[in-house]
């Protein structure tokens, strides 16, 4: 490479020089060699054209050849992904779906982002998804609309439930408040809802990927990382050509019961199902020790675990790109310490529990791939623990990017970095073999 450089160097101080020896020349001569001189001065002109020309083509093989191959290694946007993680975790990190103080400024950036990426207003839409309670909700009666939304402000309506019941509210011994039917209560029962963000990037055919992330919650990494990889990746794909249609989900009320994937699943149509290659539900995948995949339906009966195409073609897609994704690693053959007794895997590799937005759409019979980063192999061996240092970040305190570069600096950027790899060549598969 460097003598290539060298010749290149040559040719260029050649060109200038005859070129200046040309006009130098032609300058000096007299009248009655006009026509000669000009004559030489165009070929030589067009010799040096032709140089140049050599010596452009010489530097687009070189920088060619410094370029690395299309393909040779995986297209990343780590760091486009980090930046939205620190600006998630310095302005927007009370994301609460009822009360939290950002939650709607974090629809509200989600909105802007999509659409300052090109996407119009129409391929956005915003899904009401009912938010409830085991206990249920519950107001004093009469009042006005306001007051009313006061109460959840994150909201995006609050409305009293047309039950016609009365409730008495009463506190046991232990503080705890609870509230009894009663003709003459002062309380009625209110109803509360939220919003799914769904937008859709239309591909060459109706078969779709589902990419699904919640954007409720109080944490970084939970969910602030899914946010920060879904969003981004939006992003990437407003112009490029996919052979399948994207639809990005940002669901609402996950830490509450999965109310917004419950939601979204339930309301599919069986064509919309049917036309579903797989969902990809990213959550919490920058504080764990290690990068995880999953997919599959465990049946304790036949010992197996059955729908894992998903699975099977990201583990296949991962290993072409050199990217190194564990899975949980417990089965009927290798059970964990805490399943020895009962000898079934309370969760089989590589399915997962049902803990997190894969699982309405797992029982609608609809195929998933999970993103999350964890460790399965410390106590309790659920992949709760998250971490061998600190323990589990998720649904702490602890759960901000501060925290969690102080005793793993460099991880949120090397997790977002090695999930956007994947998650950019799945998305532009063209072939479906499954």
């Amino acid at each position: 490479m460097k003598n290539k450089t060298k010749k290149i160097t040559s040719i260029l101080l050649a060109s200038a020089l005859s070129a200046g020896c040309v006009f130098a020349m032609s300058a000096c001569e007299n009248d009655s060699a006009t026509t000669a001189n000009n004559d030489a001065l165009i070929e030589q002109m067009t010799k040096i054209e032709q140089q140049l020309q050599s010596v452009q083509k010489d530097l687009a093989d070189l920088k060619k050849a410094n370029e690395p191959e299309e393909d040779a290694t995986p297209w990343n946007y780590g760091a486009e992904c980090y930046e939205k993680l620190q600006y998630i975790d310095a302005g927007l990190s009370d994301r609460d779906c009822l009360a939290g103080e950002h939650f709607k400024y974090t629809q509200n950036w989600i909105s802007y982002t999509l659409k300052n990426a090109g996407y119009a207003s129409e391929d956005i839409d915003y899904q009401e998804v009912e938010i409830q309670s085991r206990k249920g909700f519950y107001a004093q009666k009469g009042l006005s609309a306001y007051k009313l939304q006061q109460l959840y402000p994150a909201a995006s309506k609050v409305a009293y439930a047309d039950d016609g019941k009365s409730y008495t509210q009463t506190t046991s011994a232990n503080g705890k408040v609870s509230y009894v039917e009663d003709e003459a209560g002062e309380y009625a029962k209110i109803n509360v809802y939220s919003e799914n963000i769904e937008v859709t990037k239309k591909g060459k055919s109706d078969q779709q990927i589902i990419i699904g992330m919640h954007y409720d919650g109080t944490g970084t990494g939970d969910n602030g990382s899914g946010i920060a990889l879904g969003l981004t990746t939006a992003e990437k794909f407003y112009d490029v050509e996919t052979q399948f249609t994207l639809k990005f989900v940002f669901f609402t009320g996950e830490e509450y019961g999965l109310y917004g994937a419950k939601a979204y699943a339930n309301a599919m149509t069986d064509e919309e199902k049917a036309n579903t290659l797989y969902l990809i539900n990213i959550d919490s995948i920058v504080c764990g020790d290690y990068c995880y995949i999953y997919g599959g339906v465990q049946n304790n009966d036949t010992k197996t675990v059955t729908k894992t195409e998903a699975y099977d073609n990201a583990s296949a897609v991962a290993k072409s790109l050199g990217l190194d994704f564990k899975s949980n690693p417990w089965t009927w053959d290798n059970l964990s310490p805490d399943d020895e007794e009962s000898g079934v895997p309370s969760y089989a590799s590589p399915s997962t529990g049902n803990w997190s937005d894969h699982a309405p759409f797992k029982s609608q019979g609809i195929t998933y791939l999970y993103f999350e980063a964890t460790n399965w192999e410390i106590p309790d061996y659920t992949g709760y623990g998250e971490t061998s240092v600190v323990g589990m970040l998720m649904n702490t305190e602890n759960d901000y990017l501060e925290y969690i570069e102080k005793y793993y600096p460099g991880r949120p950027l090397a997790h977002l970095t090695q999930f956007s790899a994947l998650l950019n060549a799945l998305l532009t598969q063209t072939e479906w073999k499954y």
